[in-house]
């Protein structure tokens, strides 16, 4: 019976691209034209295939629940594992938002209502609406089991497919288009021009692509034979989502008039496509209800992963009991339902920011921090494991001998984490001068606020958040033949 609860290959990569994998981030590639092929490769071979190959051997080799939390906790302590925890939860409530925000635009779309895309309280309600849809399906239903099947295929998968053949079509019909932001091409252009230092924030954008590559791990104790397919299943993520990302990327900057590109609305390039080429404009209403399908598969996907961990923090003490609640399927309902509550709060950003483009990269940069912050600990975390615990097997391990190889992979994440923080900080050149200094103390204060907020709990812990039982009942649950929705890894092979 237990074989029957374990993850096949297909439907590891099926669920880890289901995490990160989406058509929403093509904008955000494709506004900065030829210079996208420099970032892309940057944010693949120094920021995405390093955390995946340590990820790769930190799961395998520390299968625990937990993930990235237990990886930092046995590396660097109980406080800093928290920290990682926390801030893989709290990242969301920006992360969310931003994703939630397409679901308004796709169904304008949906329905025939273009305009509702560019209305500020009809996308507020849509993500409120939207996000607490999910979550409640999440409280009922094994959502992720969805997601690793049939959502990421017709989410994701088909409309890349898609979105790369119109634009093949169009590129051969049309060729380059002089007014896109691939026209008039210079060599030059392949990198980024250090005289407009705005453009470099797209780079963070481009890496949040990517955030989220290390997620799939919490399915360690639930994967048909990790030593060879997690490895595999997370290194061929990263390489399917550079080719869609760049071929799609590069099609769609051909086709958009340069100054025009809508960084939240995915469903612009469809539609030129489709007039161009003369396809039906029903096309775009049934494009975008498949997108809109992968964006809440994504939202749902995302529901309970860092409450996952979160709630193995809670009971080890380092949060008061009432965070330790879980349902009779062992769903973390306090994390859950305070995600959705804040999350609802943040999406208030949507009213008072008039411009929906500048809202949507700002909280994608805020989102992107976040993460860097937990990539560093866990770059960190794996070289020091190396030597606080050279003896744990590891199925999958960076170099046969010694630890130079895990060195090297350490250091070049660490390189691309400083890099896309200092990127992070430099006000896009979509905002306006007057919104620099406002834009950099949001992002410096919203980064201290996080990770202040995790430090402050653990200086004020009790002993007597700790829970006696360490879940017993849980453990066996965790074993039955009912695997709990709160362990992602409900899909069934």
């Amino acid at each position: 019976m237990a074989n029957s609860k374990k993850l096949t290959l297909f439907g590891l990569i099926g669920i880890t691209m289901a995490f990160f994998g989406t058509v929403r981030s093509v904008p955000t590639l494709a506004i900065t034209g030829w210079t996208q092929i420099f970032y892309m490769l940057v944010a693949a071979l120094l920021f995405a295939l390093p955390i995946a190959l340590m990820s790769a051997e930190l799961s395998t080799g520390f299968p625990e629940e937990g993930g990235p939390q237990v990886w930092v906790k046995k590396a660097l302590g109980e406080k800093w594992g928290f920290v990682t925890s926390w801030l893989l939860w709290v990242q969301m409530f920006f992360g969310m938002v931003m994703v939630a925000s397409t679901v308004g635009v796709l169904f304008g779309y949906v329905i025939n209502k273009p305009d509702l895309s560019s209305n500020n309280l009809f996308i507020f309600a849509v993500i409120l609406i939207s996000y607490w849809g999910v979550t409640l399906l999440n409280l009922k239903f094994d959502m992720v089991k969805i997601a690793g099947n049939w959502g990421a295929i017709i989410g994701v998968y088909i409309p890349f497919v898609i979105l790369v053949v119109l634009g093949v079509i169009y590129m051969f019909k049309n060729g380059i288009q002089p007014n896109s932001y691939l026209g008039n091409f210079k060599a030059s252009d392949l990198l980024p021009n250090l005289g407009d230092l705005g453009s470099l924030a797209y780079l963070s954008g481009i890496i949040f692509i990517f955030a989220g590559v290390e997620i799939s791990s919490v399915h360690a104790n639930n994967i048909d034979n990790p030593k060879r397919n997690y490895p595999i299943a997370v290194i061929a993520s990263v390489i399917l989502l550079v080719i869609f990302n760049l071929i799609a990327g590069m099609t769609v900057s051909n086709a958009v008039p340069m100054g025009k590109m809508e960084l939240a609305n995915i469903t612009q390039p469809y539609m030129i496509f489709a007039e161009n080429l003369g396809i039906p404009t029903i096309f775009v209403n049934i494009i975008s209800a498949m997108i809109l399908i992968g964006v809440l598969v994504q939202l749902s996907a995302w529901v309970l992963g860092p409450s996952k961990s979160m709630i193995k923090v809670a009971d080890e003490g380092n949060l008061p009991p009432f965070f330790q609640k879980r349902t009779d399927k062992n769903i973390p309902i306090t994390f859950v339902l305070i995600q959705a509550i804040v999350i609802s709060l943040v999406s208030v950003l949507y009213i008072v920011v008039p411009d929906v483009n500048s809202a949507f990269l700002i909280i994608t940069i805020t989102t992107t921090i976040l993460y860097c912050l937990v990539y560093a600990m866990i770059a960190i975390s794996a070289i020091r494991l190396r030597y606080k615990m050279p003896d744990a097997e590891r199925p999958f391990r960076l170099g046969n001998k010694g630890n130079g190889l895990m060195w090297f992979v350490s250091l070049l994440s660490m390189l691309s984490v400083g890099i896309t923080l200092v990127v992070s900080l430099i006000p896009p050149s979509i905002l306006e001068p007057s919104q620099y200094t406002g834009y950099i103390v949001y992002q410096v204060v919203a980064t201290i606020v996080m990770v202040g907020i995790a430090l402050i709990i653990n200086k004020l812990k009790k002993p007597s958040w700790k829970k006696t039982e360490v879940v017993k009942a849980s453990s066996k649950h965790d074993n039955d033949d009912q695997i709990p929705s709160s362990n992602m890894g409900g899909l069934q092979s």
